[in-house]
């Protein structure tokens, strides 16, 4: 009789009641406090670099990066959304997918490295090729944590993960820092990372020794290869698009632009790390276990976008507001050209905080090939507005990210919609307390429910306008009845 793995042995466990279920509220817990601690030594160290390295320093490195996160997406293969969403997972299939992994991995490290010197002469900067080099190491070592830690997200094991996620964060950020100081320039950031791998791999072996991946299989490569195309075809045109403006704007207007708009876009890329990161970190195994268990992800993901919207549309408020004293604190005088490039960044994350987590659900649920065409659509349109926008500046680049984030809400909420709890009226209900769906449509009307706007955007101007006709239909049989008392 075969032994069952910790990691399904733990599942069954849990499912049989036997033990208890990690909580999602513990979870997010040490998701928050793993990803603030880490924040603390990322941006202490990110003020440091931007005092002791120019913009076009880091406008390198900026361009190296963005390149190696496009290649990053064919190296996941969308495995660890596979271990984690998967309803019937057994050794077989978390074998299958450290073999597979394995081997994509190795082979974009190779090509990496060979065609680094390529892409140098395509940016016309040697740099460019010799960060390349130095992070092809990254992948050679990353398929040896990265299963140990899906397999612990699963379960919402985070305590385990906790430690070693804050092990990696201070290690590369204390290097960073070091190799940056002593001269180093944009390849600090480079050896950095390679370091950060090595404790997080070392990490793994310490505290998820159960969760360790114990042969190579390819008994399932079918099964994982019908989800990892999907996935990453999505995941490669989500990068692509996150990464067209660096790539973009080091290309057509040179290094330094890409280092202000780096900057510029840096406060909300922190955000997005230590906030939506935290919580999409636990996000996606706690959607995907109340669609296994109890049917009921729709609701929780209703929460979840309310609590969200809550806290970060206030802090990106205040990034538009505020984003002349907070570059020229932060990161001095050379960075100023940076602020309009914020303020234009901050406003399209207000509207994009809408779509966070709109991706993970719909997976979550087993609907891949959807979030596939979404992205594949949304994507392309923000590819072609950036590079048309960069004919003009690197301002008006950061200025089409507001439009380009309008057009993903109105896909993947008409998506959404299909989902009874986050029908429109359950929407105006869950987002404002004082309105109570079709009986009080006046009230959302007059103050405007923001979640229900943008939902009903997806709808098109057919039904606005019937909206539009019943609400006056509506507030007509009100006047109608306070006439007498008047």
């Amino acid at each position: 009789m075969t032994k069952p793995t910790a990691s399904t042995s733990s599942r069954i466990v849990t499912a049989s009641g036997g033990k208890p279920k990690n909580s999602v509220r513990k979870a997010l817990s040490l998701s928050f406090i793993q990803t603030f601690v880490s924040l603390v030594f990322t941006f202490g160290g990110v003020i440091i670099v931007s005092h002791l390295l120019t913009p076009t320093e880091i406008g390198i490195y900026s361009v190296a990066a963005g390149l190696v996160a496009l290649i990053q997406m064919l190296r996941d293969f969308g495995v660890s959304e596979f271990l984690i969403q998967e309803e019937d997972l057994d050794e077989q299939k978390i074998r299958t997918v450290f073999t597979i992994n394995l081997a994509i991995a190795w082979s974009l490290g190779i090509a990496l490295f060979s065609f680094s010197g390529a892409a140098g002469r395509f940016y016309g900067d040697p740099g460019v090729a010799d960060v390349l080099r130095v992070v092809s190491i990254v992948f050679l070592l990353l398929p040896f944590g990265v299963i140990s830690q899906t397999l612990m997200k699963r379960e919402l094991e985070f305590g385990k993960l906790l430690k070693i996620r804050l092990g990696e964060s201070i290690t590369r950020s204390c290097t960073t820092v070091g190799l940056a100081y002593a001269g180093f320039s944009y390849m600090s950031m480079a050896w950095s990372s390679v370091v950060g791998i090595v404790v997080m791999v070392a990490g793994c072996v310490v505290w998820g020794w159960q969760y360790r991946v114990k042969g190579f299989s390819l008994v399932h490569w079918k099964r994982v290869f019908g989800f990892g195309s999907n996935r990453t075809i999505a995941d490669i045109a989500r990068q692509v698009g996150d990464q067209s403006a660096n790539l973009v704007i080091g290309r057509m207007l040179g290094m330094a632009d890409t280092g202000l708009y780096s900057r510029g876009y840096g406060i909300v890329n922190m955000y997005s790390t230590a906030v939506v990161g935290a919580i999409n970190g636990v996000a996606f195994p706690a959607f995907a276990r109340e669609h296994r268990e109890t049917g009921t992800a729709p609701q929780l993901f209703l929460r979840s976008l309310i609590y969200l919207t809550g806290i970060s549309w206030p802090f990106f408020a205040a990034g538009v507001l505020l984003a002349f004293p907070i570059i020229r604190v932060l990161f001095g005088s050379q960075w100023d050209a940076a602020v309009p490039l914020m303020r234009w960044l901050c406003a399209a994350a207000v509207v994009g905080t809408l779509t966070y987590q709109c991706n993970q659900f719909l997976v979550a649920l087993g609907h891949v090939g959807t979030v596939t065409r979404i992205e594949l659509q949304y994507q392309l349109f923000r590819v072609g507005v950036t590079i048309m926008a960069a004919y003009y500046s690197v301002a008006a680049v950061a200025a089409v990210q507001v439009l380009v984030y309008v057009v993903a809400t109105a896909l993947y909420y008409q998506r959404l919609r299909s989902y009874e709890p986050l029908s429109n009226p359950q929407l105006c209900r869950r987002a404002d307390p004082e309105c109570r769906g079709d009986r009080d449509n006046m009230h959302c009307a007059r103050n405007g429910c923001g979640l229900a706007r943008a939902h009903r955007a997806s709808h098109g101007s057919r039904t606005l306008r019937r909206d539009s006709r019943g609400l006056r239909r509506l507030a007509g049989r009100r006047a109608h009845r306070s006439a007498p008392i008047a």
